[in-house]
């Protein structure tokens, strides 16, 4: 328990209790979409949209001066009191120079640590991998878990969601989710044991849409202290008690924790250059409002509710300059591809975020949401050790290099994105007596990891 951190969260309750109350609608207009459209011009923020890893830091220091400046005027809504939640310019700076620039996750032989890196550095990178909620059935679970966390690449596994638990249906905030988190509990240990990993961290809880089923499932013989726990911040910039419980409990029992939060592109934050601004804003205030030690970015294109389209690359990339180069922030990409199992497209696409992502900074990568994470048990194993290989491979790539690669990559799937590549369920490119990866599936695989080779990349396959 951190007795600072639990202190400075009861200011933030404050604060959603007695800031000024607003209504939703005039948030999102007044103080993120025209604040936001009133920062770019401020700030002189454009780039070349034939760029996708840009190596400009003044125009990185320019996305963190507006996404700061946002944070600072606009603060967070909370849904429940519809207030605003207003930081002074000395309570978010405390927040980040209180922010931690190195955690561990997992015990014994599987423990792991997320440390500070910079851009363009040679230091390794952790490497958070798995179906992140993906919805699985009861079945399925176990055997698609263990082809994660067998992958020995990946430090931290993060847990697929059940479509049912025990034959039932799954109800938020009934007694359903607090059944379902124990049920993904004891699967998950389950998996864990099996891959011979019982120590490596899990990204939980997956089946706890409200609060209920975090705190149910975060108690004696459930998810451990060593395991890693998440909380959301809803775009844009809002949040709900049921996020703050999970803080306050976080904070409580000294666990990491990590907070995600997608701006969605053409919404009240804008184009391409609001994105960037969203994210670092959106970062800064997670930790602010929560207190989370380890934070991930992954806007969302409104048609393909992915984030790995070329028009949305450099916007991200600016926002892991700006927070690398101007504060100490654990911060991650979260791949969400079009492309699923058992295609080309989701390897191009881990590919191109995650290379331009390392170079940009990111203290650990983390994916992948495969199919958008919107298709039943379309995930497997094989991306997430591509994944595993691909972040490892640029490390120590300059900006430069990295789009360079990048720029070679995207011809390969950008026009493809629109059919929706899915390709397969987990039980269709994987064999379910040996979990490993059917012969296609693999030679799919082993025939990117050529290409990569071709493009310059010291790419390994295993």
């Amino acid at each position: 328990m951190n007795p600072e951190l639990n202190e400075y969260l009861l200011s933030v309750l404050d604060k959603a209790e007695s800031g000024p109350y607003t209504e939703s609608g005039e948030f999102d207009q007044k103080h993120i979409f025209e604040r936001v459209k009133d920062l770019i011009d401020k700030y002189d923020l454009h780039w070349d949209s034939d760029t996708f890893v840009p190596s400009d830091d003044d125009l990185a220091d320019r996305v963190y001066a507006a996404g700061f400046e946002l944070a600072l005027e606009a603060g967070v809504y909370c849904l429940d009191t519809q207030r605003r939640m207003i930081w002074t310019e000395e309570e978010l700076n405390w927040a980040l120079e209180t922010t931690p620039s190195e955690v561990t996750l997992g015990m014994g032989s599987d423990q792991t640590k997320i440390r500070k890196r910079n851009l363009e550095a040679d230091t390794p990178i952790t490497i958070a991998a798995g179906a992140i909620g993906i919805p699985v059935t009861e079945e399925m679970f176990v055997p698609l878990m263990v082809s994660i966390a067998q992958e020995r690449l990946i430090d931290i596994i993060d847990n697929a969601s059940l479509l049912t638990t025990h034959g039932r249906p799954i109800r938020a905030g009934s007694p359903w989710e607090v059944v379902a988190c124990w049920q993904e509990v004891d699967l998950s240990f389950e998996a864990i044991n099996i891959a011979g990993r019982p120590g490596i961290a899990i990204g939980c809880a997956e089946n706890s849409p409200s609060e209920i089923g975090e705190l149910a499932s975060h108690t004696r013989g459930g998810f451990r202290p060593t395991d890693w726990h998440h909380v959301g911040m809803i775009s844009e910039l809002k949040v709900s008690y049921s996020d703050l419980t999970k803080a306050i409990q976080y904070a409580r029992t000294g666990v990491i924790s990590q907070g995600f939060y997608n701006p969605i592109l053409g919404g009240y934050a804008g184009g391409v250059e609001g994105i960037a601004i969203a994210s670092v804003a959106g970062l800064i205030l997670m930790r602010a409002a929560y207190g989370v030690q380890t934070l991930n970015t992954g806007p969302s294109h409104p048609a393909l509710t992915c984030n790995t389209h070329p028009l949305m690359l450099a916007s991200q990339m600016l926002a892991f300059q700006a927070l690398s180069r101007n504060t100490n922030l654990l911060v991650a990409n979260m791949v969400r591809p079009v492309g699923g199992p058992g295609t080309k497209d989701i390897l191009y696409e881990v590919a191109a975020h995650v290379i331009a992502s390392v170079s940009s900074g990111i203290s650990y990568a983390y994916g992948v949401h495969s199919a958008m994470g919107s298709h039943a048990s379309h995930c497997s194993g094989l991306e997430s050790r591509f994944l595993a290989q691909a972040a490892q491979a640029a490390v120590g790539l300059t900006r430069a290099e990295a789009n360079e690669i990048v720029s070679n990559l995207i011809p390969k799937y950008v026009d493809r994105q629109v059919s929706q590549p899915i390709g397969k369920p987990f039980d269709q490119v994987y064999d379910l007596n040996s979990l490993q990866p059917t012969r296609e599936w693999k030679g799919i695989y082993e025939n990117v990891c050529e290409e990569l080779i071709e493009f310059g990349l010291d790419f390994q396959s295993v």
